[in-house]
Protein backbone atom coordinates (compact mmCIF):
# COMPACT_ATOMS: atom_id res chain seq x y z
CA UNK A 1 0.00 0.00 0.00
CA UNK A 2 1.35 3.35 -0.88
CA UNK A 3 2.36 5.75 1.84
CA UNK A 4 -0.48 8.54 2.33
CA UNK A 5 2.08 10.92 3.79
CA UNK A 6 0.22 13.57 6.77
CA UNK A 7 3.41 15.50 8.04
CA UNK A 8 2.63 18.88 6.79
CA UNK A 9 -0.61 18.60 7.60
CA UNK A 10 0.38 17.30 11.31
CA UNK A 11 2.74 19.94 11.90
CA UNK A 12 -0.17 22.83 10.51
CA UNK A 13 -2.88 21.53 13.20
CA UNK A 14 -0.07 21.55 15.98
CA UNK A 15 -0.37 25.18 15.42
CA UNK A 16 -4.01 25.50 13.68
CA UNK A 17 -6.10 22.84 14.01
CA UNK A 18 -8.82 24.84 12.13
CA UNK A 19 -7.06 24.00 9.18
CA UNK A 20 -8.56 21.20 8.43
CA UNK A 21 -11.68 22.85 7.34
CA UNK A 22 -11.55 26.81 5.82
CA UNK A 23 -12.64 29.95 5.53
CA UNK A 24 -15.48 32.63 5.54
CA UNK A 25 -15.90 35.73 3.87
CA UNK A 26 -17.00 38.73 6.70
CA UNK A 27 -18.52 41.65 6.12
CA UNK A 28 -17.43 44.70 8.31
CA UNK A 29 -20.38 45.61 9.42
CA UNK A 30 -22.32 45.73 13.07
CA UNK A 31 -23.89 42.69 14.17
CA UNK A 32 -27.32 44.36 14.15
CA UNK A 33 -29.70 44.80 17.02
CA UNK A 34 -27.75 41.93 19.38
CA UNK A 35 -27.70 42.23 23.21
CA UNK A 36 -24.48 43.30 24.19
CA UNK A 37 -22.69 40.01 26.03
CA UNK A 38 -19.43 39.83 28.17
CA UNK A 39 -17.00 36.80 27.21
CA UNK A 40 -18.30 35.16 30.23
CA UNK A 41 -21.68 35.59 29.01
CA UNK A 42 -20.62 34.31 25.49
CA UNK A 43 -19.07 31.66 26.70
CA UNK A 44 -21.62 30.42 28.33
CA UNK A 45 -23.97 30.44 25.61
CA UNK A 46 -22.09 28.76 23.12
CA UNK A 47 -21.38 25.90 25.67
CA UNK A 48 -25.47 25.90 26.19
CA UNK A 49 -26.75 26.16 22.69
CA UNK A 50 -24.32 25.44 19.94
CA UNK A 51 -25.03 21.48 21.01
CA UNK A 52 -28.50 21.86 20.25
CA UNK A 53 -27.93 23.21 16.32
CA UNK A 54 -28.23 19.14 14.86
CA UNK A 55 -28.67 20.27 11.03
CA UNK A 56 -26.40 22.79 9.87
CA UNK A 57 -24.84 23.15 6.02
CA UNK A 58 -23.45 25.83 3.70
CA UNK A 59 -20.58 27.04 1.63
CA UNK A 60 -16.94 27.52 2.94
CA UNK A 61 -13.75 28.88 1.70
CA UNK A 62 -10.86 28.79 2.76
CA UNK A 63 -7.05 31.03 2.85
CA UNK A 64 -3.96 29.62 4.61
CA UNK A 65 -1.02 31.92 4.62
CA UNK A 66 1.05 29.87 7.35
CA UNK A 67 3.57 28.16 5.26
CA UNK A 68 3.47 30.96 2.07
CA UNK A 69 2.05 30.44 -0.76
CA UNK A 70 4.50 28.97 -2.45
CA UNK A 71 6.02 27.17 0.35
CA UNK A 72 4.43 23.74 -0.01
CA UNK A 73 5.31 21.53 -2.90
CA UNK A 74 3.65 18.35 -2.58
CA UNK A 75 4.44 15.54 -4.71
CA UNK A 76 2.03 12.88 -6.49
CA UNK A 77 -1.63 12.05 -4.91
CA UNK A 78 -0.87 13.80 -1.77
CA UNK A 79 -1.73 17.30 -2.99
CA UNK A 80 -5.64 16.26 -2.91
CA UNK A 81 -4.73 16.00 0.66
CA UNK A 82 -3.13 19.18 1.13
CA UNK A 83 -5.28 21.28 -0.66
CA UNK A 84 -7.40 21.68 2.80
CA UNK A 85 -4.02 23.52 3.47
CA UNK A 86 -3.89 25.56 1.03
CA UNK A 87 -6.79 28.71 -0.29
CA UNK A 88 -9.69 27.01 -1.93
CA UNK A 89 -13.56 26.86 -1.26
CA UNK A 90 -16.26 23.67 -0.64
CA UNK A 91 -19.21 22.89 0.88
CA UNK A 92 -20.65 21.34 4.02
CA UNK A 93 -23.49 19.22 5.68
CA UNK A 94 -23.92 17.86 8.99
CA UNK A 95 -27.00 15.95 10.03
CA UNK A 96 -27.37 13.78 13.19
CA UNK A 97 -23.55 13.11 13.45
CA UNK A 98 -22.94 12.52 9.63
CA UNK A 99 -21.10 14.72 7.70
CA UNK A 100 -20.19 15.51 3.97
CA UNK A 101 -17.21 18.05 3.25
CA UNK A 102 -16.53 18.68 -0.33
CA UNK A 103 -13.42 20.68 -1.13
CA UNK A 104 -12.29 22.40 -3.97
CA UNK A 105 -8.46 23.18 -4.04
CA UNK A 106 -5.64 24.52 -5.27
CA UNK A 107 -3.69 20.64 -5.88
CA UNK A 108 -7.25 19.15 -6.52
CA UNK A 109 -10.84 18.11 -5.07
CA UNK A 110 -11.74 15.94 -2.22
CA UNK A 111 -14.72 14.40 -0.62
CA UNK A 112 -15.49 13.32 2.53
CA UNK A 113 -18.61 11.79 3.34
CA UNK A 114 -19.03 10.02 6.84
CA UNK A 115 -22.53 8.34 7.65
CA UNK A 116 -22.19 6.69 10.72
CA UNK A 117 -21.13 3.04 9.79
CA UNK A 118 -18.32 4.23 6.65
CA UNK A 119 -16.12 7.02 5.85
CA UNK A 120 -15.74 7.39 1.95
CA UNK A 121 -12.75 9.56 1.14
CA UNK A 122 -12.17 10.57 -2.40
CA UNK A 123 -9.64 12.35 -4.35
CA UNK A 124 -9.68 13.81 -7.58
CA UNK A 125 -6.03 14.04 -8.38
CA UNK A 126 -5.39 10.92 -7.56
CA UNK A 127 -8.69 8.96 -8.91
CA UNK A 128 -9.32 7.10 -5.55
CA UNK A 129 -11.99 6.25 -3.90
CA UNK A 130 -11.21 4.49 -0.40
CA UNK A 131 -13.65 3.53 2.15
CA UNK A 132 -12.91 3.58 5.20
CA UNK A 133 -15.53 0.81 7.88
CA UNK A 134 -14.79 1.81 11.20
CA UNK A 135 -15.64 -1.30 13.85
CA UNK A 136 -16.60 -0.33 17.62
CA UNK A 137 -13.32 -1.00 19.77
CA UNK A 138 -14.04 -4.28 21.79
CA UNK A 139 -14.00 -3.60 25.68
CA UNK A 140 -11.37 -6.23 26.46
CA UNK A 141 -8.78 -5.77 23.15
CA UNK A 142 -7.42 -3.94 20.67
CA UNK A 143 -8.95 -3.66 16.96
CA UNK A 144 -6.92 -5.23 14.00
CA UNK A 145 -6.47 -3.25 11.54
CA UNK A 146 -6.92 -4.98 8.10
CA UNK A 147 -6.16 -3.16 4.86
CA UNK A 148 -7.75 -5.37 2.10
CA UNK A 149 -5.71 -3.21 -0.90
CA UNK A 150 -2.67 -5.01 1.03
CA UNK A 151 -3.78 -8.18 3.22
CA UNK A 152 -1.39 -6.37 6.35
CA UNK A 153 -2.44 -6.20 9.55
CA UNK A 154 -1.66 -4.49 12.59
CA UNK A 155 -2.88 -3.73 16.06
CA UNK A 156 -4.09 -0.28 16.43
CA UNK A 157 -6.92 1.46 18.45
CA UNK A 158 -10.64 2.34 16.36
CA UNK A 159 -11.60 5.40 15.93
CA UNK A 160 -15.45 5.46 15.93
CA UNK A 161 -17.20 6.93 13.04
CA UNK A 162 -18.48 10.30 14.99
CA UNK A 163 -14.42 10.69 15.48
CA UNK A 164 -14.20 10.71 11.70
CA UNK A 165 -16.75 13.34 10.78
CA UNK A 166 -15.57 15.49 13.54
CA UNK A 167 -12.20 15.56 11.63
CA UNK A 168 -13.94 17.93 8.98
CA UNK A 169 -16.28 19.34 11.42
CA UNK A 170 -15.83 23.15 10.86
CA UNK A 171 -18.02 24.31 13.74
CA UNK A 172 -16.79 21.69 16.40
CA UNK A 173 -13.56 22.58 15.63
CA UNK A 174 -14.04 26.40 16.37
CA UNK A 175 -15.76 25.36 19.38
CA UNK A 176 -12.78 23.15 20.37
CA UNK A 177 -9.63 25.44 20.06
CA UNK A 178 -12.33 28.80 21.59
CA UNK A 179 -12.72 26.99 24.51
CA UNK A 180 -9.20 25.16 24.84
CA UNK A 181 -7.62 28.86 24.63
CA UNK A 182 -9.45 31.26 25.91
CA UNK A 183 -7.90 30.88 29.58
CA UNK A 184 -4.75 32.12 28.00
CA UNK A 185 -6.17 35.54 26.38
CA UNK A 186 -7.83 38.77 27.23
CA UNK A 187 -11.03 38.15 25.51
CA UNK A 188 -13.11 41.06 24.38
CA UNK A 189 -16.68 40.59 22.42
CA UNK A 190 -17.60 42.54 19.32
CA UNK A 191 -20.20 42.80 16.72
CA UNK A 192 -20.19 41.53 12.69
CA UNK A 193 -21.97 40.00 10.09
CA UNK A 194 -20.91 36.17 8.28
CA UNK A 195 -22.56 34.32 5.99
CA UNK A 196 -25.45 36.59 6.22
CA UNK A 197 -26.08 35.72 9.76
CA UNK A 198 -25.77 38.68 12.92
CA UNK A 199 -23.04 37.48 15.20
CA UNK A 200 -21.31 37.77 18.04
CA UNK A 201 -17.48 37.99 17.65
CA UNK A 202 -14.71 36.66 20.29
CA UNK A 203 -12.00 38.58 20.03
CA UNK A 204 -8.80 36.33 22.12
CA UNK A 205 -5.69 38.64 22.52
CA UNK A 206 -3.02 36.19 23.90
CA UNK A 207 -1.45 36.90 27.33
CA UNK A 208 2.35 35.83 26.67
CA UNK A 209 4.48 38.45 25.78
CA UNK A 210 7.23 35.58 24.10
CA UNK A 211 4.54 34.76 21.25
CA UNK A 212 4.19 35.48 17.81
CA UNK A 213 0.21 35.43 17.90
CA UNK A 214 -1.10 38.10 17.89
CA UNK A 215 -5.02 37.08 18.09
CA UNK A 216 -7.70 34.92 17.38
CA UNK A 217 -11.22 36.34 16.38
CA UNK A 218 -14.02 33.40 16.24
CA UNK A 219 -17.62 34.47 15.22
CA UNK A 220 -20.71 32.50 16.17
CA UNK A 221 -24.05 32.68 15.06
CA UNK A 222 -26.08 35.56 17.00
CA UNK A 223 -29.00 33.06 17.16
CA UNK A 224 -28.00 29.66 17.81
CA UNK A 225 -24.49 30.63 18.87
CA UNK A 226 -23.01 28.22 16.20
CA UNK A 227 -18.89 28.94 15.34
CA UNK A 228 -19.35 30.38 11.77
CA UNK A 229 -16.05 31.74 11.49
CA UNK A 230 -12.23 31.67 12.94
CA UNK A 231 -9.40 33.73 12.06
CA UNK A 232 -5.48 33.45 13.37
CA UNK A 233 -3.08 37.01 13.03
CA UNK A 234 0.34 37.09 13.72
CA UNK A 235 1.92 39.37 15.87
CA UNK A 236 2.07 43.01 14.35
CA UNK A 237 -0.14 41.90 11.18
CA UNK A 238 -3.56 43.51 10.33
CA UNK A 239 -4.27 40.31 7.52
CA UNK A 240 -4.91 37.01 9.02
CA UNK A 241 -2.88 34.36 8.33
CA UNK A 242 -5.19 31.34 8.82
CA UNK A 243 -9.20 32.38 7.90
CA UNK A 244 -11.67 29.84 8.20
CA UNK A 245 -15.58 29.77 8.19
CA UNK A 246 -18.45 29.70 6.41
CA UNK A 247 -19.96 31.98 2.97
CA UNK A 248 -23.00 30.96 3.35
CA UNK A 249 -25.27 29.03 6.07
CA UNK A 250 -28.58 27.01 6.10
CA UNK A 251 -30.21 24.94 8.85
CA UNK A 252 -32.49 23.43 7.09
CA UNK A 253 -32.76 19.63 7.07
CA UNK A 254 -30.56 18.32 4.39
CA UNK A 255 -31.51 15.15 2.09
CA UNK A 256 -30.24 11.84 3.39
CA UNK A 257 -28.88 11.03 0.31
CA UNK A 258 -26.03 13.88 0.89
CA UNK A 259 -24.93 11.28 3.16
CA UNK A 260 -24.17 8.52 0.69
CA UNK A 261 -21.91 8.29 -1.91
CA UNK A 262 -20.95 6.25 -4.98
CA UNK A 263 -17.07 6.23 -6.14
CA UNK A 264 -16.79 7.51 -10.11
CA UNK A 265 -16.49 5.26 -12.95
CA UNK A 266 -13.28 6.05 -13.16
CA UNK A 267 -11.94 5.68 -9.90
CA UNK A 268 -9.66 3.33 -8.21
CA UNK A 269 -11.79 1.99 -5.15
CA UNK A 270 -9.65 0.72 -1.75
CA UNK A 271 -11.87 -0.84 0.73
CA UNK A 272 -9.95 -0.67 4.28
CA UNK A 273 -10.50 -1.08 7.87
CA UNK A 274 -8.75 0.87 10.36
CA UNK A 275 -8.93 4.09 12.66
CA UNK A 276 -9.10 6.52 9.58
CA UNK A 277 -7.23 9.58 8.90
CA UNK A 278 -9.44 11.16 11.78
CA UNK A 279 -7.70 8.87 14.32
CA UNK A 280 -4.10 9.59 12.95
CA UNK A 281 -5.23 13.74 12.86
CA UNK A 282 -6.64 13.58 16.81
CA UNK A 283 -2.59 11.57 17.64
CA UNK A 284 -0.63 13.61 15.67
CA UNK A 285 -2.31 16.70 16.40
CA UNK A 286 -1.63 16.23 20.26
CA UNK A 287 2.22 15.81 20.05
CA UNK A 288 2.94 19.41 19.56
CA UNK A 289 -0.79 20.27 21.28
CA UNK A 290 1.15 21.70 24.17
CA UNK A 291 2.14 24.79 21.70
CA UNK A 292 -0.67 26.50 22.66
CA UNK A 293 -2.11 25.24 25.98
CA UNK A 294 -4.70 22.57 24.50
CA UNK A 295 -5.75 24.02 21.57
CA UNK A 296 -9.06 22.41 20.97
CA UNK A 297 -8.78 18.82 21.44
CA UNK A 298 -11.74 17.10 22.21
CA UNK A 299 -11.86 14.93 25.62
CA UNK A 300 -11.67 11.58 25.09
CA UNK A 301 -10.06 11.68 21.87
CA UNK A 302 -6.86 9.52 22.66
CA UNK A 303 -5.03 12.47 22.11
CA UNK A 304 -1.35 12.50 23.46
CA UNK A 305 -2.90 15.85 24.66
CA UNK A 306 -5.94 14.18 25.79
CA UNK A 307 -3.65 11.85 27.99
CA UNK A 308 -1.34 14.85 29.56
CA UNK A 309 -4.77 16.80 30.78
CA UNK A 310 -5.77 13.73 32.67
CA UNK A 311 -2.20 12.78 33.92
CA UNK A 312 -0.41 14.30 36.67
CA UNK A 313 2.60 16.42 35.47
CA UNK A 314 5.96 14.30 36.57
CA UNK A 315 9.13 15.80 37.09
CA UNK A 316 12.20 15.45 35.50
CA UNK A 317 13.40 12.29 37.62
CA UNK A 318 10.54 11.09 37.56
CA UNK A 319 9.68 11.18 34.02
CA UNK A 320 13.06 10.26 33.00
CA UNK A 321 13.21 6.77 35.79
CA UNK A 322 9.79 5.78 34.01
CA UNK A 323 11.01 6.40 30.39
CA UNK A 324 14.34 4.36 31.22
CA UNK A 325 16.31 7.00 29.98
CA UNK A 326 18.57 9.95 30.69
CA UNK A 327 16.83 13.23 29.30
CA UNK A 328 18.14 15.88 27.13
CA UNK A 329 16.85 19.02 29.17
CA UNK A 330 17.95 23.00 28.87
CA UNK A 331 19.73 24.58 31.24
CA UNK A 332 18.87 27.51 32.87
CA UNK A 333 15.46 28.40 30.39
CA UNK A 334 13.69 31.38 30.40
CA UNK A 335 10.32 29.39 30.45
CA UNK A 336 9.44 28.02 34.06
CA UNK A 337 9.01 23.96 33.49
CA UNK A 338 5.32 23.35 34.05
CA UNK A 339 6.04 19.20 33.79
CA UNK A 340 6.60 16.31 32.29
CA UNK A 341 4.87 13.59 30.83
CA UNK A 342 5.95 9.92 29.00
CA UNK A 343 3.85 8.43 26.63
CA UNK A 344 4.46 4.46 25.38
CA UNK A 345 3.93 4.26 21.86
CA UNK A 346 2.14 1.64 20.30
CA UNK A 347 3.87 -2.05 19.22
CA UNK A 348 3.79 -1.47 15.64
CA UNK A 349 5.13 2.86 16.10
CA UNK A 350 7.36 3.55 13.75
CA UNK A 351 9.32 7.25 14.46
CA UNK A 352 9.94 8.15 10.54
CA UNK A 353 6.41 7.17 10.05
CA UNK A 354 5.29 9.51 12.74
CA UNK A 355 7.39 11.88 10.66
CA UNK A 356 5.79 11.52 7.08
CA UNK A 357 2.48 11.45 8.91
CA UNK A 358 1.67 7.12 8.45
CA UNK A 359 1.12 4.65 11.48
CA UNK A 360 1.71 1.26 11.44
CA UNK A 361 1.07 0.17 8.22
CA UNK A 362 2.05 -3.58 8.58
CA UNK A 363 3.17 -4.71 12.31
CA UNK A 364 6.25 -3.64 12.98
CA UNK A 365 6.83 -2.40 9.65
CA UNK A 366 8.09 0.85 8.32
CA UNK A 367 4.99 1.85 5.89
CA UNK A 368 5.42 -0.55 3.06
CA UNK A 369 3.71 -3.47 4.35
CA UNK A 370 6.63 -5.70 5.61
CA UNK A 371 7.99 -5.79 9.19
CA UNK A 372 11.69 -4.51 9.57
CA UNK A 373 13.21 -6.66 12.14
CA UNK A 374 16.63 -4.55 12.12
CA UNK A 375 14.54 -1.86 13.57
CA UNK A 376 14.12 -2.11 17.35
CA UNK A 377 10.97 -0.97 19.05
CA UNK A 378 10.59 3.01 19.42
CA UNK A 379 11.69 4.10 23.44
CA UNK A 380 9.04 6.01 25.11
CA UNK A 381 7.97 9.66 23.94
CA UNK A 382 8.56 12.46 26.91
CA UNK A 383 7.24 15.63 26.51
CA UNK A 384 8.45 18.68 28.63
CA UNK A 385 6.59 21.62 28.95
CA UNK A 386 7.87 24.97 29.48
CA UNK A 387 5.81 28.09 29.75
CA UNK A 388 1.66 28.52 29.47
CA UNK A 389 -0.75 29.12 26.49
CA UNK A 390 0.66 30.85 23.90
CA UNK A 391 3.87 30.86 25.23
CA UNK A 392 4.55 27.67 25.63
CA UNK A 393 7.70 25.65 24.27
CA UNK A 394 7.49 21.95 24.09
CA UNK A 395 9.91 19.32 24.02
CA UNK A 396 9.24 15.49 22.86
CA UNK A 397 12.34 13.01 22.91
CA UNK A 398 12.66 9.84 22.35
CA UNK A 399 15.69 7.34 22.25
CA UNK A 400 16.59 5.56 18.75
CA UNK A 401 19.10 3.76 17.25
CA UNK A 402 21.60 4.44 13.89
CA UNK A 403 19.06 2.52 12.22
CA UNK A 404 16.05 4.48 13.12
CA UNK A 405 17.78 7.99 12.77
CA UNK A 406 18.44 7.21 9.17
CA UNK A 407 14.84 6.13 8.55
CA UNK A 408 14.18 9.81 10.16
CA UNK A 409 16.18 11.87 8.05
CA UNK A 410 15.04 9.92 5.07
CA UNK A 411 11.83 10.81 6.26
CA UNK A 412 12.76 14.35 6.59
CA UNK A 413 14.07 14.74 3.52
CA UNK A 414 11.02 13.74 1.56
CA UNK A 415 8.94 16.97 2.93
CA UNK A 416 10.42 19.78 1.04
CA UNK A 417 9.61 22.08 3.92
CA UNK A 418 12.37 20.55 5.94
CA UNK A 419 15.04 19.56 3.72
CA UNK A 420 18.43 19.48 4.58
CA UNK A 421 19.46 20.25 8.19
CA UNK A 422 21.13 23.37 8.74
CA UNK A 423 22.88 25.31 11.71
CA UNK A 424 20.09 26.31 15.28
CA UNK A 425 21.21 27.01 17.97
CA UNK A 426 24.66 26.25 17.93
CA UNK A 427 23.52 22.65 16.63
CA UNK A 428 22.27 21.03 12.88
CA UNK A 429 19.11 20.60 13.05
CA UNK A 430 16.24 20.18 9.99
CA UNK A 431 13.50 23.25 11.03
CA UNK A 432 9.61 24.19 9.84
CA UNK A 433 9.18 27.91 10.80
CA UNK A 434 5.79 29.71 9.78
CA UNK A 435 4.52 32.73 10.82
CA UNK A 436 2.55 31.27 13.94
CA UNK A 437 5.41 29.44 15.38
CA UNK A 438 8.02 27.09 14.50
CA UNK A 439 9.35 23.39 15.07
CA UNK A 440 13.37 21.78 15.14
CA UNK A 441 14.10 18.63 15.11
CA UNK A 442 17.72 16.97 15.64
CA UNK A 443 19.56 13.96 17.35
CA UNK A 444 22.04 14.53 20.66
CA UNK A 445 23.80 11.62 21.13
CA UNK A 446 20.75 8.09 20.97
CA UNK A 447 18.09 10.72 21.92
CA UNK A 448 16.04 12.71 18.69
CA UNK A 449 14.66 15.81 20.26
CA UNK A 450 11.78 17.83 18.61
CA UNK A 451 11.40 21.30 20.32
CA UNK A 452 8.76 23.53 18.95
CA UNK A 453 5.96 26.64 20.34
CA UNK A 454 4.30 29.88 18.83
CA UNK A 455 7.17 32.23 19.86
CA UNK A 456 9.71 33.99 18.23
CA UNK A 457 12.73 31.92 16.19
CA UNK A 458 15.02 33.68 18.22
CA UNK A 459 13.48 32.97 21.62
CA UNK A 460 13.27 29.31 20.34
CA UNK A 461 16.63 29.33 19.19
CA UNK A 462 18.40 30.97 22.87
CA UNK A 463 15.99 27.37 24.09
CA UNK A 464 17.69 25.09 21.81
CA UNK A 465 21.07 26.50 22.74
CA UNK A 466 20.60 25.85 26.34
CA UNK A 467 19.71 22.19 25.72
CA UNK A 468 22.62 20.05 27.31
Amino acid sequence: MRRKRFFIGSLVVAFAVVLTVGIAVASSQSGGDLPALTPAELLVKVAEEAPNTTTVSGDIAWNNDLLGVGAVQLPGDQGALFSLLLAGSGRFWHQDGMVRFESQGRNGDMIVVANGETVWVYSSQSATATEYTLPAKPADASDAETSTTTGATSTTDATSAADAAGAVDLPRKIQEMVEGLAPYADLTVTTGVVAGRDSYVLVMTPTAENTVVGSLQATFDGETFLPLRVQVFAAEDPKPVIDAGFTTISYDQVAAGSFEFTPPADATVELTILSMPAGMMNGMMGMMDGTMGTFGHRDGDGSPADRMEKEEPLTLEEAAAKAGFALVTPTDPALPFEGAYVMTPPADFALADMMRGTHGDAAGGVGDGTADAALPPTAPLVALKYGEGFGTVMMIETQVADTQWTELTTALAEVPLFGTSSPFGGRQVYQLSTRLGSIVVWRQGDTVVLVGGSVSRADLEAFVAGVR
